[in-house]
């Protein structure tokens, strides 16, 4: 069969997330299985997305904040304080990455010359190059992880997923119209 799933094939089996709906609809009736699928099957994914990134941070010996803190870096230097409000992190947080980072040689510190009191922090050329190779390994497991949906199924879910993204945020409050 390869790595392509065949069509009919999903249609006829089962999986885990099926389970989980069936048993939490006779737990709860008013739950709609139809909601409960979608929601079980995204959990899912995540997770074995998350993982995927996780391994790629391991072989690179980063953790998953000091990446986050490396991609806002990469648009260009922020100050300390700018980089922890983006990450929604305490400062005390955001120093603890920082100094791992810079000892590792990835970011490098500077005075900042508007505040006496507050630091620039920029991506050094390693952190350049950490961040590229975290980018290459995770592309290609993503794709791998992606390869039994054709193109045209790719972009029809990206489309889905936005509408989807679009209607639970506004729902929630966190999208503006």
């Amino acid at each position: 069969m390869g790595t392509k799933v065949m069509e009919q094939d999903l249609d006829e089996e089962r999986d885990d997330c099926d389970e989980m709906t069936d048993w939490a609809i006779k737990q709860w009736p008013d739950i709609d299985p139809d909601v409960e699928s979608i929601v079980n099957r995204i959990g899912s994914v995540h997770r074995y997305i998350d993982r995927s990134s996780v391994d790629t941070l391991d072989e690179l010996g980063l953790a998953n904040g000091e990446l986050k803190v490396l991609l806002r870096l990469s648009r260009g230097r922020k100050s300390h304080g700018e980089i922890a409000r983006d990450l929604l992190v305490s400062t005390g947080t955001m120093t603890n990455r920082l100094d791992k980072l810079e000892s590792a040689g990835l970011v490098a510190r500077h005075p900042d010359p508007a505040d006496r009191r507050g630091v620039i922090v920029e991506m050094t050329a390693e952190g350049r190059a950490t961040l590229d190779r975290y980018i290459a390994v995770q592309a290609k497991r993503e794709r791998q992880l992606m390869s039994g949906l054709s193109t045209a199924e790719k972009r029809e879910l990206g489309r889905l997923l936005r509408t989807l993204l679009f209607s639970v945020g506004s729902e929630a409050g966190l999208v503006k119209h």
